[in-house]
């Protein structure tokens, strides 16, 4: 009889391996234009008659794909993060995208016979919603849809079950995911060249800038984004939280520069060197107590990814701050400060106001200098009143003050960047808060363009969600 063990490593090895193969199969539909979609190239699709649109299957596997599989089409592409990561930075994948869609509309204003209760080009419109969003943008996701609600006009009712589907895909809710997610990276690039600087001593951060004590490029981000992108992935490829995995991908970033805008691990605190070095010795999957530093920012600045993952279920979303934290920092402050973003975090993306979101952490229990932070008036505090430095209390309340007393995702983060010291943790958890509430679509571009690996980040975020 053959062991378990080794079944289950065997089919392990096969799923891998079939991974692989449509890896590989993905990029030479793009790359080498194989016939592979019903035995069309990626262009001929775009000139599909509409005959072939709708009797031909498998074509909208290829030009639109997704994480799921077909129960149609048993050999369609199915999308990994790190193959939708390489299409999605592939300038002309974003060009064939945006005339598929043009394509697929065409086709869908002139023919009457989708516009009922069910049809199959309903599953066609739900895969070209999810595919639209993670691959090129939530915005083109939303016109897509609103598009198809438009040629659907008064037989859209009877559409009523497949579009609980295409609202979902194309809810705004995506787009403040990518907000959050993203807004962490930009407020880490934007604060970078001044941390460690103090307040009044540099010229304000005004836009993306080098420089600084690790001499980064402009756009390039330090630990807080890559930490967030091993907290992430482990997430997205667990279904959950495990903080060996988690502690695996922290130790390969700090070894082997993975997760990085440079190939070069910076920033990397006393604190997370000594965790991840009792993890590599013993085992550890929690920090042991090491004085002052515990109660540092390390496991607030990467928080978004919880949010992001945990959005529609608050208590789950607080068990797993409190364990991604304990990961690093044996600190009930820092632990409890993770809580209440990851509360404030669930509530914007969700589409609360922030000063409500806020009133809502009074009811968690806290320690009596959180809880008395949490209840000061910020609106009418000035900046002599914050402090910008490691502690993660103080970093909680410099985010929150920036957001508070601004009324834009540029003018948060830059006030909080420009507060000097630990400015680019200062500057992450403000672009987490900010970008949570006005989502991605409402960022400016040039701070989108401007950003290191960004593609490798929007759709790590809607991998999440």
């Amino acid at each position: 009889m053959i062991p378990v063990r080794q079944i289950i490593t065997s089919v392990l090895v096969i799923k891998e391996a079939n991974v692989g193969i449509m890896n590989l199969r993905m990029r030479m539909f793009h790359d080498a234009n194989a016939p592979l979609a019903d035995g069309l190239r990626r262009k001929e699709l775009l000139s599909m008659s509409d005959e072939d649109f709708e009797s031909k299957h498998s074509f909208i596997q290829w030009a639109f794909p997704t994480p799921e599989s077909s129960n149609q089409v048993s050999n369609a592409p199915v999308l990994d993060l790190e193959t939708a990561v390489w299409l999605a930075e592939k300038p002309e994948v974003s060009i064939f995208l945006e005339a598929m869609t043009v394509r697929f509309l065409e086709f869908l204003s002139v023919n009457d016979h989708w516009k009922q209760r069910y049809n199959h080009n309903h599953l066609r419109i739900s895969r070209a919603i999810q595919s639209l969003r993670l691959l090129h943008s939530w915005e083109l996701a939303d016109w897509f849809y609103n598009k198809v609600k438009e040629f659907a006009g008064d037989s859209f009712p009877l559409m009523e079950e497949a579009d609980r589907y295409w609202a979902y895909y194309a809810s705004p809710v995506h787009d403040r995911i990518a907000g959050a997610f993203v807004g962490l990276a930009i407020g880490d690039a934007l604060g970078a060249p001044v941390e460690f600087a103090d307040r009044g001593t540099f010229e304000p951060v005004t836009s993306y800038r080098s420089g600084g004590r690790f001499n980064l490029p402009a756009g390039a981000w330090t630990d807080d984004t890559a930490m967030a992108l091993c907290l992430a992935q482990s997430l997205i490829e667990k279904n959950g939280l495990d903080n060996e995995d988690l502690l695996n991908r922290f130790c390969d970033w700090a070894a082997n520069g993975s997760n990085t805008s440079t190939g070069i691990a910076v920033g990397i605190g006393q604190n997370t060197l000594r965790v991840l070095g009792d993890f590599r010795r013993n085992g550890y999957l929690e920090a042991l107590p090491f004085g002052a530093k515990n109660d540092g920012n390390g496991s607030l600045m990467r928080l978004a990814p919880v949010a992001c993952f945990a959005k529609d279920n608050i208590e789950d979303a607080l068990a797993l701050a409190s364990l991604q934290s304990k990961a690093t920092h044996a600190s009930r402050h820092a632990e409890q400060c993770c809580q209440i973003l990851t509360e404030l975090l669930c509530q914007l993306i969700n589409g609360k106001p922030l000063m409500w979101a806020v009133k809502q952490t009074h009811n968690r229990p806290s320690n009596n200098e959180i809880n008395m932070m949490m209840h000061r008036n910020m609106v009418d505090e000035s900046e002599d009143d914050i402090k910008s430095g490691g502690y993660v209390v103080n970093t909680l309340h410099a985010a929150l003050w920036s957001n508070l007393t601004t009324n834009s995702f540029e003018s948060a983060v830059l006030k909080a960047c420009n507060l000097g010291d630990d400015a680019d943790t200062t500057g992450a958890v403000a672009g987490q808060i900010a970008g949570a509430m006005c989502g991605y679509s409402k960022i400016p571009q040039d701070l989108k363009d401007g950003l290191k690996e960004e593609r490798k980040l929007y759709v790590t975020s809607q991998f999440l969600s």
